[in-house]
């Protein structure tokens, strides 16, 4: 099996954290990994927001915490021990910009497993960045003008081994029409 095909079926999402930073060559062979990929309408106006001021970190744990009852989409749990959050943030007036910036995130995901990172998708926190409380906390992360944030995930070296489940071989999840 090729290293990428492995990389893809044994990754899994990660939830706990070690405490200890990212070393900083790993992280930027994450970002120039990811700066590299091509997507759609080649456009690749983006930026990448690190995160790992544990005060901002903090922050962003608080408002998630308090308006988790009022945005009923964004009840999904935040590691706040993950020692880096990474934004994505990109000009929501692009074709395709969000799915796009979703699938460069996915890619860093499978970059990060390769030196032993784990990874976590927190696929409704870019709409807590759209609350007043979540834009005071965006307002401290300097993200340009013009740009919204559009994917987030915390990333940090693994607390434990998540355990690779069996994949399913039920034969009625294709269709192929011919």
């Amino acid at each position: 099996m090729n290293n990428i095909l492995r990389n893809v079926l044994m990754r899994r999402s990660v939830s706990q954290f070690e405490e200890r930073p990212i070393r900083d060559e790993d992280l930027m062979e994450i970002l120039e990994e990811g700066k590299a990929l091509s997507n759609a309408v080649n456009n690749q106006e983006w930026h990448f927001t690190i995160l790992q001021n544990r005060k901002l970190i903090k922050q962003l744990y608080d408002v998630h915490t308090e308006q988790s009852s009022a945005i009923p989409d964004i009840k999904e749990f935040l590691p706040i021990e993950a020692p880096l959050l990474l934004i994505i943030s990109g000009r929501k007036d692009n074709k395709f910009v969000e799915d796009a910036a979703n699938m460069v995130f996915g890619s860093m995901m499978l970059v990060a497993d390769k030196y032993g990172i784990g990874s976590c998708w927190l696929a409704a926190m870019p709409k807590l960045f759209e609350t007043e409380a979540g834009k005071s906390v965006l307002d401290q992360m300097s993200v340009p003008r013009g740009y919204s944030p559009l994917c987030v995930g915390a990333f940090g070296y693994k607390k434990t081994v998540v355990a690779t489940s069996v994949l399913s071989t039920e034969d009625n999840i294709v269709n192929i029409i011919k």
